[in-house]
């Protein structure tokens, strides 16, 4: 069933917004350090803080050539001393690994804000040594990766069809405020930080697998996955073929999960 799931999912992607403050530069190839193989089995990361995270980034290769380009984040990995961001890069349609000390900066794809420290904008999403993120909204790291796993089942669900619906909005809203209650978590969850992280996602097809099994080992939250994807896809009152799709496809990995 997981590699049935896989070969579903596999070349699809929530895409990025195109803003007009992008100015897509790219040289005729990327250099060899950042391209990454191909992925024909079920990837094995998990879905972690940066998960699904769409930004633009100016990069300077191994050859000193500049390009700025929309990625969907998928994971930090630290390789001897040096830390490589993975992530789907819009532009090529294909993942791509970009070493972080080469990363010129951070553009925020809604504000055209540029962050010109990126090793300080990537920080808030690294597990520090008493284990929570300086992006945590106060959830442990489980509860918050949990969170951002559900968050881009749902998201992926919102953008299928090409579309981020007010309504489907709310419905991600809808999400969060159960998330914290069935999670009896203290106090009211900080809906506006959370909901201008999930204003930035736009996950690729590993990001919404190993999301997708996240939410599959937690039998609470798969239940809450399977009842929220119905309202994102209802939300605006009317449902698109892809949404539909996707929709009876995740609906049918959960079902099996339970058998």
């Amino acid at each position: 069933m997981l590699t049935d799931l896989w070969l579903t999912i596999t070349g699809r992607v929530a895409r990025a917004p195109r803003p007009a403050h992008l100015t897509v530069t790219l040289p005729d190839e990327d250099s060899a350090d950042t391209i990454v193989a191909e992925i024909r089995s079920p990837p094995e990361f998990e879905a972690g803080p940066i998960a699904g995270f769409a930004c633009i980034i100016t990069y300077s290769d191994a050859r000193g050539r500049s390009s700025e380009r929309r990625v969907t984040c998928q994971r930090l990995d630290r390789a001897a001393s040096q830390i490589y961001l993975y992530a789907y890069c819009h532009e090529r349609a294909a993942v791509r690994q970009f070493r972080l000390d080469r990363i010129i900066a951070v553009i925020d794809l809604h504000t055209g804000e540029v962050e010109d420290e990126p090793a300080r904008f990537f920080e808030r999403f690294t597990v520090d040594r008493e284990q929570s993120t300086k992006l945590g909204w106060g959830l442990s790291v489980r509860k918050r990766a949990d969170l951002v796993a559900g968050l881009n089942a749902l998201v992926f669900m919102a953008r299928c069809d090409r579309e981020w619906h007010p309504l489907e909005r709310e419905a991600l809203e809808a999400f969060i405020a159960s998330y914290w209650l069935r999670a009896e978590l203290p106090g009211e969850p900080p809906l506006d930080e959370i909901m201008a992280h999930a204003d930035r996602l736009a996950p690729d097809a590993e990001t919404f697998y190993v999301s997708l099994m996240r939410c599959g080992d937690n039998p609470v939250l798969a239940r809450m996955i399977r009842r929220h994807i119905q309202a994102v896809v209802e939300a605006d009152g009317r449902i698109a073929a892809e949404e539909f799709h996707w929709g009876s496809t995740v609906d049918d990995f959960f079902r099996t999960l339970n058998n």
